[in-house]
Parts: C-alpha cells; sequence; structure tokens
C-alpha cells in the first residue's frame, strides 16, 4: 500500500468574477511559487458566495495547516510562509498575521460589533481539524471573518499574533465593502446582534 503525505500547508484560494482576476490570481500564485517554503499545496475553489467558497475550499484541503488567502491578495516576502510555518508551534490552533495595512493585529473582544483588529481572513492560518474545522457561516458577506474569528476564540482561545508584514491585501473597488449597500451590511450587523445576544 502506498502511503501518500500530507502536505504541512494547504493554501486555500476562493475566487470569484473580479474585474481584473487573471491578473490577482497570476500575482498571488507568482508569490507562492516564489515561497522558500515549498511543502505546500494549493486548492482553488469557485462555487457559490464568498463564504460558502472558502468552506469548499477548507473541506478540500489536505495539508496539516490551512492557509487562507483570497484573490486579490498575495505573500508580502518570499520567506512569508517559511516563518508563518516556524512560528505555528505545537500548542498554536489558530494564527493571525500582520499584514501591509494591519502589521500590528490584536484581538477586541466585542469583535463581532464590527470592531476587527485582527484583520482580512488572509490575515488567517490554522491547524486542519478535517471535519472538525470551524467554518464561515454561509448567511455573511462582509463580516464573515469577525463571525469566524469569534467562534475561532470561543473554540479555541485567543489566536496566536504574529506582527510584521506577511501579506499584501489588495485594495479597490473591486472589495465587498465597496460591493456591497448600506442596508446589506445593516442587515449583517442586526444577525450579527442576534447571534450574538447583542439585542
Amino acid at each position: 500500500m502506498i502511503e501518500i503525505k500530507r502536505p504541512q500547508v494547504s493554501c486555500v484560494v476562493p475566487i470569484h468574477d473580479m474585474k481584473n482576476g487573471e491578473f490577482f490570481l497570476w500575482r498571488l500564485v507568482n508569490s507562492l511559487t516564489a515561497q522558500t517554503f515549498k511543502d505546500w499545496d494549493l486548492v482553488i475553489t469557485k462555487d457559490g458566495k464568498m463564504a460558502e467558497n472558502t468552506n469548499n475550499g477548507i473541506k478540500w484541503a489536505k495539508g496539516e495547516l490551512i492557509k487562507i488567502l483570497y484573490l486579490d491578495d498575495f505573500f508580502s516576502d518570499p520567506t512569508s510562509l517559511e516563518t508563518m510555518v516556524d512560528n505555528f508551534d505545537p500548542e498554536c490552533k489558530w494564527m493571525i498575521t500582520g499584514t501591509n495595512d494591519n502589521p500590528s493585529p490584536k484581538w477586541t473582544d466585542d469583535i463581532e460589533t464590527g470592531n476587527n483588529k485582527l484583520g482580512s481572513p488572509s490575515a488567517l492560518m490554522f491547524r486542519n481539524y478535517f471535519e472538525y474545522n470551524d467554518l464561515f457561516d454561509e448567511k455573511l458577506s462582509w463580516l464573515l471573518d469577525i463571525d469566524l474569528y469569534k467562534r475561532m476564540k470561543i473554540s479555541n482561545g485567543l489566536p496566536k499574533i504574529l506582527k510584521g508584514d506577511f501579506v499584501t491585501i489588495g485594495k479597490g473597488d473591486h472589495q465587498m465593502t465597496h460591493i456591497l449597500t448600506d442596508e446589506q451590511k445593516l442587515k449583517e450587523h442586526n444577525y450579527l446582534n442576534y447571534k450574538y445576544g447583542k439585542q
């Protein structure tokens, strides 16, 4: 019987139709192949809205660790992934890394209200518990990250914080914050208030 070795890291990239999407994808992939750390595989999914799409990627991931990376984001430096893995010690269950726009992330106890100082999902790496992973709430499109962070903290305690610039976050009118209406954003806030007993 042939034993197939699991990669140490699965990089999960949910993609969707986006202006300049092909450019963003190649930029991301090029930043991944340039990494000094080589024990990874790439899981690209395109199925449903962002939360569902990302969840499908997580379910497909075979690596010991899962690194989320959104289509318009990319690794800031060739040593980014190696540094993340080196700092992901055996006791660590999930990690938030600094990004170009948030090099010093920190936990906030009221994160479910929208006070997110951890950053986007591209700042996230976590241990793969396979069918027991926390997944994104598929009712959310804008606040999906803060809801997942809240539940991961409940399940696994506070994240390990790795300060610095490891991921560059793509900015532009293609982002959800510019696409969703104020009404849709308010609806998501109200949903989280209800979910966490804030009203």
